[in-house]
């Protein structure tokens, strides 16, 4: 019986969504018979080492950073012979472009969008990013065999950018934290407390714009005297963030609560979670919120918002920016008990692992390559 083959290439193992997505796809694929390896960079801060399956073979280039790990790459390729291999950044996939342009042994490209392409390259900063990786992205990213996006607001994004490559793009969502899922479905609902406050979760980053949750946050808080806003994450705008937070007077109803490896009991008890980034790619974080029967509050951002939240089911969609009405939505939301849990948890149906893990199948068998 020939043996389906695949191999996944990222970065790192860290604690963030794009990591916690490939290590659900790829745990996935391997339970259906697929022999996966994951081609990891390096392991520093190695989250979700441990979340991997035994039956996914972990393979590490050792390499720091994407720019250097050119040759290190080429050398594993023609030394494995990988018949395709799924990309999960921009330069990762140039590099694959690159490498394939300089051996004889073809392999096909699938890579990941993973995020909005046109924002993302717009907000670069540093000289190397913005004036060499971008522009590398411009030409060789295109080059891959297929692209699949993590929603159709992000497929129609890449192609104002990218307008010739069409037939070779998809739309598969990122498939529910596979910890997350099998903790709801161990979960009596029924007992579940909901506590005083509202979450944000995410890095503590520009993109992220937490300085829009906190202040739409300040204007409610002498409606709900107990009300606690938390955030959760890290980042370089922590202290700025902060103080805002003490410039707003509101340090005493704010939490910072730092990185966390397990947000789940957080998205469980929470009043609500709340988003206003400036840009997404796909924010796991509303899904894994309404997993949890909890409702969500989000700017209408570019991309991803629009596609999971049904307004007044499982939360509200806030015209981007509009900090008034993303207040009314957050007071809706709090006063609100025409949010059914049973609804809300139904909305996140679309999300299941084996069913995206099932499209992922389909689309790699495409790519033949077996033997």
């Amino acid at each position: 019986m020939q043996k389906k083959k695949v191999v996944f290439l990222i970065s790192s193992l860290a604690g963030g969504g794009a990591e916690g997505v490939c290590v659900n796809i790829t745990n996935g694929l391997a339970e259906q018979g697929w022999q996966v390896t994951l081609l990891v960079l390096h392991m520093n801060n190695s989250v979700y080492h441990d979340k991997v399956s035994d039956k996914v073979d972990i393979q590490i280039l050792g390499i720091n950073h994407a720019r250097k790990s050119l040759f290190s790459l080429r050398s594993w390729i023609i030394d494995n012979k990988p018949q395709k291999i799924v990309a999960f950044n921009y330069e990762l996939t140039v590099l694959l472009v690159l490498i394939r342009y300089t051996i004889r042994k073809p392999f096909s490209i699938i890579t990941r969008n993973i995020n909005t392409i046109s924002k993302t390259t717009k907000h670069t900063k540093g000289i190397w990013r913005k004036f060499i990786v971008n522009k590398l992205i411009n030409i060789f990213y295109p080059k891959a065999d297929h692209i699949v996006n993590q929603c159709q607001g992000m497929k129609n994004d890449l192609l104002t950018v990218f307008p010739f490559i069409e037939n070779k793009c998809s739309v598969i969502y990122n498939p529910i934290n596979k910890v997350v899922e099998n903790y709801a479905r161990a979960i009596n609902f029924s007992k579940v407390v909901k506590e005083n406050y509202i979450l944000c979760i995410g890095r503590l980053e520009e993109q992220k714009a937490f300085h829009h949750a906190i202040q739409a946050f300040s204007e409610i808080i002498d409606i709900f005297p107990y009300l606690r806003l938390k955030i959760v994450g890290q980042g370089s705008l922590e202290n700025h963030l902060k103080a805002l937070v003490q410039k707003l007077g509101i340090s005493h109803r704010v939490d910072f609560e730092g990185f966390q490896s397990d947000v789940k009991p957080y998205y469980l008890h929470a009043k609500l979670t709340l988003l206003t980034s400036l840009y997404e790619g796909f924010p796991n974080i509303l899904v894994e919120s309404i997993t949890l029967g909890t409702p969500v509050v989000a700017f209408d951002c570019p991309n991803g918002p629009r596609e999971i939240i049904q307004n007044n089911i499982n939360g509200i969609l806030v015209p981007f920016g509009d900090i008034a009405r993303l207040k009314e939505g957050l007071v809706s939301v709090i006063q609100g008990d025409y949010y059914h849990l049973n609804s809300v948890i139904e909305t996140s149906k679309p999300y299941n692992t084996g069913k995206l893990v099932s499209l992922w199948n389909d689309l790699l068998i495409k790519f033949g390559g077996f033997n």
